[in-house]
C-alpha cells in the first residue's frame, strides 16, 4: 500500500514537470523559428512593382507586399450614352493611404481626347476611412459637333504620388471608360412610386434626338399602361440649337387594392428613323425602350386583438330587470307606431278635405329654352377658372332637356348616369348625345378643362338642338 502511494506521488511530480516544459520551451522555440524565417523571407522580395527609388537613397527599400494599393483612382461617368450637344459629367475619386502625398494638380492637365474638357472642379480633402483619405475631381466633357455615332473611349490617366514613410514614389492609373454616341435618348420618371388606390401618378417621358432623326409619336400618344388607367396626356416640344426635345406627360391611376401582386408601369417602345436613309420610299425604323418602373400600392392593415371569453353558465334576471328590458321597449314601440300611423291618417284626411294645388308640368319647350339661354351665357364668357361651375350647370340643363324628350321628370333625368340615360333615349338622340355627355363627364370629374374640348361641346349641343325639336 505504501509503495502504491509513493509511486503515485512520483507520477504526479513528473506530470507537472512535463507541463512546465511545454508551457515555456515550446513558445520560445516557435518564436525563434518564426523570427529566423521572417528575416530570411525579407530578402526575397524586391522593390514594390511600379515604384521607383526616391532620390538620394543609397539602396532600395524592401517591403512585404500588401493587397491594398497605396493610391486608387475610381471613375464614374454620369451616363454611358451621349447625344450631340449634351455634356458628360465624369466624377473621379482619388483615394490614398495616410503618409502618402498625391500630386492632385496633375489631374487638371490630363488628355481626355477625343473628348474636350470644358471644366474641371477639384474638391476638398476628406476622410474615407481611419487610414485613408480621398478627394473628388469632376470633369465636364463634350464631343465635337460632327462626331459620328459609335463608341468612344475616355482614356486612362495617371497621377504621381510619394510615400514619405517608406521613401518611394510611384504612379497610379485609372481604368478607361467606354461611352457610346447615339442619335436619340429617352428618359422616363414618375413623381412618386408609392401610392394609395385612386391616387394620380405623373409619368413624364423626355425624348432627346438630333435634328436629322424623326420620332414616331403615334404609338406613344395613347399607349397601354395596364393595369394602370390613362387619365390624360399632354405633350410639348422644345427646340435647341442641336437637339429637339419632346416631353410627354401622362396622368395615370390604378383602382386595385394591392397585395402580393407586383405592379409596374410597363416599358414603352419608341421608334425612330434617319431622314436621309430611306430606300425606295421604305423607312427603316429602329427601336429604343424605356425601363419598366415598379409601383407600390400602400395597403394599411389594422388588427384588433379581441380576447376570447370563457364559457359562461345560464344567466338569471330579476323581475324588475325583465320588466325594464322587455315590456317597456315593447310598449314604447307600439306607441311610436300609433303616432306615425295617426299622423299619416290625419294627413290623408286633410288632403281629402283641402286638396293641394297642382304645380304646372314643365314641358320640353321650357327645358329647351333654359338650355339655349344657359349655352349663350357660357359662350360669351372667356373665364376658364369659373368654367367648371358653368359646365356643371350646362350638364344638368342638357340632361333635363334630353330626359324631357323621353318623357322623364327633372329629378329622374338628373338621377340617371350617362349610360342609363343613353339607353332610354331614342337611337337618333343617343348617337349625338353620347359624345357630349362623355366630354362633359371627363371635364367635370377628370379635373382638366380644355378650351378645345369646350368648343366641341358647344358645337355638339347646337347640333342636338337643331336635330331634336320637340313636337307641340
Amino acid at each position: 500500500m505504501r509503495q502504491q502511494i509513493v509511486g503515485s506521488r512520483q507520477y504526479a511530480v513528473s506530470t507537472k514537470i512535463y507541463h512546465l516544459l511545454l508551457t515555456i520551451f515550446l513558445p520560445t522555440a516557435y518564436f525563434l523559428l518564426l523570427t529566423a524565417y521572417s528575416t530570411e523571407g525579407f530578402g526575397q522580395y524586391g522593390q514594390v512593382q511600379g515604384s521607383l527609388p526616391a532620390p538620394g537613397m543609397e539602396k532600395p527599400v524592401t517591403e512585404v507586399p500588401t493587397t491594398e494599393r497605396p493610391v486608387e483612382i475610381w471613375v464614374f461617368p454620369s451616363t454611358q450614352r451621349l447625344v450631340t450637344g449634351k455634356d458628360l459629367l465624369l466624377t473621379v475619386q482619388v483615394i490614398w493611404r495616410l503618409g502618402i502625398n498625391v500630386v492632385i494638380e496633375e489631374l487638371e492637365k490630363v488628355d481626355m481626347s477625343p473628348f474636350k474638357m470644358e471644366k474641371v472642379t477639384i474638391g476638398e480633402r476628406q476622410i474615407f476611412e481611419n487610414e485613408r483619405d480621398f478627394r473628388i475631381v469632376q470633369y465636364i466633357l463634350s464631343l465635337p459637333e460632327r462626331a459620328k455615332e459609335g463608341e468612344y473611349i475616355i482614356p486612362s490617366f495617371a497621377i504621381s504620388y510619394s510615400d514619405e514613410v517608406e521613401k518611394r514614389t510611384g504612379r497610379a492609373s485609372s481604368s478607361p471608360v467606354v461611352v457610346r454616341k447615339v442619335p436619340i435618348l429617352a428618359q422616363a420618371h414618375v413623381d412618386r412610386d408609392v401610392i394609395e388606390t385612386g391616387d394620380i401618378i405623373r409619368y413624364s417621358l423626355t425624348i432627346l434626338h438630333e435634328k436629322d432623326t424623326e420620332v414616331l409619336l403615334k404609338n406613344i400618344e395613347r399607349p397601354n399602361f395596364e393595369p394602370f388607367t390613362l387619365l390624360s396626356i399632354n405633350h410639348r416640344k422644345v427646340q435647341t440649337p442641336h437637339l429637339q426635345k419632346t416631353i410627354i406627360d401622362y396622368a395615370l391611376s390604378i383602382y386595385e387594392l394591392g397585395g402580393e401582386k407586383k405592379y409596374e408601369i410597363p416599358e414603352l417602345s419608341i421608334y425612330y428613323y434617319k431622314t436621309g436613309q430611306t430606300k425606295k420610299g421604305v423607312i427603316e425604323t429602329k427601336e429604343i425602350r424605356t425601363p419598366a418602373i415598379p409601383i407600390i400600392i400602400n395597403k394599411l392593415l389594422k388588427t384588433v386583438d379581441v380576447p376570447l371569453e370563457g364559457v359562461k353558465g345560464p344567466v338569471t334576471y330579476r323581475r324588475a330587470a325583465l320588466f325594464a328590458h322587455s315590456y317597456v321597449p315593447i310598449s314604447f314601440g307600439i306607441t311610436l307606431l300609433l303616432l306615425l300611423f295617426g299622423q299619416a291618417g290625419f294627413r290623408r284626411i286633410r288632403e281629402s278635405l283641402f286638396p293641394p294645388q297642382e304645380t304646372p308640368v314643365e314641358t320640353p319647350e321650357l327645358a329647351r329654352a333654359q338650355l339655349k339661354s344657359l349655352l349663350s351665357a357660357i359662350q360669351s364668357s372667356d373665364n376658364l377658372e369659373d368654367m367648371r361651375q358653368d359646365l356643371e350647370g350646362l350638364d344638368k340643363a342638357l340632361r333635363y332637356y334630353l330626359g324631357s324628350l323621353a318623357g322623364l321628370s327633372r329629378e329622374r333625368s338628373l338621377s340617371l348616369s350617362s349610360a342609363q340615360l343613353l339607353e332610354i333615349l331614342p337611337p337618333e338622340l343617343s348617337s349625338g348625345a353620347k359624345g357630349v355627355l362623355g366630354n362633359l363627364d371627363r371635364m367635370i370629374f377628370g379635373g382638366r378643362v380644355e378650351k378645345k374640348k369646350i368648343e366641341e361641346v358647344f358645337i355638339c349641343i347646337e347640333e342636338l338642338l337643331k336635330n331634336s325639336k320637340p313636337t307641340k
